[in-house]
């Protein structure tokens, strides 16, 4: 049987050659059922959704002048969950990009930016989910949702709709960053925080709000809290990726994705959290137009297109994007990303009990996803003291929310 290879898009060339990092970037989605998991079945499963999905069993392999996917026909496993939270799943030794693991009720899959991104994750989650369900339950049900192709699902989205536009200036000038001791060997503190999602629209709707604009206002306010008084003239900036599959016709599972930014200058210790909230809402409303996103798009796509960069061979290549990704890393306080309410299918979800998605970070970082009534925000930070998490949380809990919180032990 003749060997597949693909070709990465833009955003998981770039991510490849960081895979030497000490701090990867993986995904960590995770289903929580209502009963404990069947080992056997869930192998199972994970065969089939590489069946139906065969992407995502690959091999990272370097080329002269780029790295390239090579997809495999074994080395399929589940294992019992022993090891650290979104630890790298990448090595010379066992270059797959993805982990599935189990634990009582939970399913999880780590998977590489290299392949994906959150969303493109999401549905492969979705997908092996599914699967374990029809297997366990002897549901009849269509587990692939849509009806797009593979080559569809394959489709580097990014090279599709690239045009060449203007520059798009950003100021990444006099940022606040959040400057305390972090944790040694590389080690990351993990928060899971359940909430009732209706209940936090409902809050959000008073300040007139959506989900996204209302955390982030809190997020500002609780940083705020932190900043020192000298640090106030600093820019609080933080990046909010896109999923632009819902800009354009894609069903790719690869990345497509941008990042968009508010960025808000604190007047003084005392503005409110409705001033600032004010405030969010107007940046998000511009920075989420398509006039903004199209060129966020071509910015990494353009390097790939000049033929200069393709002739600079792999190795020269890696250390320049590692240089680059040593100073982008800094252009922003923070990341929140919401990638909004998940559905399955109806047979499915009465065996759900939860999701939540967890991400590894250099920094703090929090993702947001639901599933009916239970929303669950995914804190990831590297620091002793996280202050500002802290506060979140209980500014979140002194609006009358009930919060649940899973850490893990680090």
């Amino acid at each position: 049987m003749k060997t597949r290879w693909y070709k990465l898009d833009n955003a998981g060339t770039f991510y490849a050659c960081l895979t030497n990092k000490r701090i990867p970037s993986v995904f960590r989605f995770t289903a929580s059922l209502k009963e404990d998991v069947d080992k056997d079945i869930l192998l199972k499963a994970l065969k089939k959704t590489i069946s139906l999905l065969p992407n995502i069993n690959v091999y990272l392999k370097a080329g002269f002048f780029w790295y390239y996917l090579e997809e495999v026909n074994n080395n399929v496993e589940v294992l019992e969950e022993n090891g650290r939270v979104c630890a790298r799943v990448y090595s010379p030794k066992d270059p797959k990009l993805y982990r599935v693991t189990y634990y009582k009720n939970r399913i999880n899959l780590e998977l590489s930016h290299v392949l994906s991104d959150g969303r493109g994750t999401l549905e492969i989650l979705k997908v092996l989910v599914n699967n374990y369900l029809v297997l366990k339950y002897k549901l009849d049900i269509k587990v692939n949702e849509n009806d797009s192709s593979l080559d569809e699902k394959i489709e580097d989205s990014f090279d599709k709709y690239y045009i060449k536009t203007e520059k798009l200036n950003v100021n990444n000038k006099n940022l606040y960053r959040y400057k305390k001791i972090k944790l040694t060997n590389h080690r990351i503190n993990y928060y899971e925080a359940h909430m009732s999602a209706k209940k936090l629209l409902e809050i959000a709707h008073k300040y007139d709000a959506t989900i996204t604009t209302y955390l982030l206002g809190v997020l500002i306010y609780c940083i705020k809290e932190e900043m020192k008084t000298r640090e106030l003239e600093k820019n609080i900036k933080i990046d909010i990726p896109v999923d632009l599959r819902s800009y354009y016709k894609s069903y790719t599972l690869k990345n497509f994705f941008a990042l968009a930014n508010i960025i808000y200058k604190v007047p003084n210790k005392k503005v409110n959290i409705e001033e600032i909230i004010k405030c969010v809402k107007k940046e998000l409303k511009a920075s989420l137009s398509e006039e903004k996103l199209a060129p966020r798009i071509n910015k990494m796509e353009s390097f790939e297109k000049l033929m200069a960069a393709r002739l600079i061979p792999l190795l020269i290549k890696e250390v320049g994007i590692n240089i680059i990704d040593y100073f982008t890393k800094s252009m922003s306080t923070t990341v929140l990303s919401n990638l909004g309410p998940v559905s399955f299918p109806k047979e499915c979800e009465k065996y759900i009990d939860n999701l939540s998605c967890l991400t590894s970070t250099e920094n703090f970082q929090f993702t947001v996803i639901s599933f009916k009534d239970d929303l669950c925000i995914g804190i990831s930070s590297r620091f002793y003291h996280n202050n500002i998490v802290k506060n979140f949380i209980r500014y979140l809990k002194s609006q009358g929310l009930d919060i649940l919180v899973n850490t893990n032990e680090v």
